[in-house]
């Protein structure tokens, strides 16, 4: 989403580069992880990457890290009794973490996940994949990212992705456009949450939010 036309519209070239064999596809969220990224793209010796920035000015986060990037996905806020597991991807990493506080104001706990690299997270050891999201232990995760959602059912329980082609509009409009704005966001996660209580079956469906 942005505002140079039609380049900026596609929402399925990012399922399609993960999709893509012997290929990291990394979407760095600050500058901290592109250097991250960066690091591990120069590492690779025999694996081509692509790394996905952001045209917009992003917030610099100080949780994030870029020797974490290597990992594919790592704990970036952590909660001991957490009611949600928020994934931040990229570009909307930040928004993942404002979702927290506005979840925090309704009495709902939440941990944050910067996912940079599904391919990187997938060669990891099962005991960090699941320390990592959690969900073993019950608890769902959600994923926020202005793209398709075709591959995060694998790591989530439900998505705030997109399903259409984009608009051409500045950074914060099409975000609003969107709903990947915080209030948006955080009503998608709290009123899907609410349905998991309702029915925990759901935490076994993907769900498009």
């Amino acid at each position: 989403m942005g505002e140079d036309g039609p380049t900026h519209q596609p929402i399925e070239l990012a399922n399609l580069y993960r999709a893509m064999p012997n290929l990291l596809y990394i979407r760095p969220a600050d500058s901290e992880e592109t250097a991250g990224a960066w690091i591990t793209a120069i590492s690779a010796k025999n694996t081509p990457s692509i790394i996905s920035t952001s045209r917009h000015a992003l917030p610099q986060l100080p949780q994030t890290s870029r020797d974490k990037v290597a990992k594919g996905a790592y704990v970036l806020l952590e909660a001991e009794n957490a009611d949600i597991t928020l994934i931040g991807v990229g570009a909307e990493l930040h928004h993942a973490v404002d979702v927290v506080k506005e979840l925090k104001a309704r009495n709902i706990t939440a941990r944050v996940v910067s996912f940079p690299c599904q391919r990187l997270f997938e060669g990891q050891e099962i005991k960090y994949k699941r320390e990592t999201l959690r969900r073993h232990e019950g608890i769902p995760a959600v994923v926020i990212e202005p793209f398709a959602p075709n591959g995060w059912e694998r790591y989530a329980d439900a998505a705030c992705c997109i399903k259409r082609f984009g608009h051409s509009l500045p950074g914060k409009a099409a975000y609003k456009y969107f709903g990947f704005d915080v209030p948006a966001l955080t009503a998608k996660v709290e009123g899907y949450l609410n349905q998991v209580r309702e029915d925990p079956l759901l935490k076994g469906e993907f769900v498009d939010l």
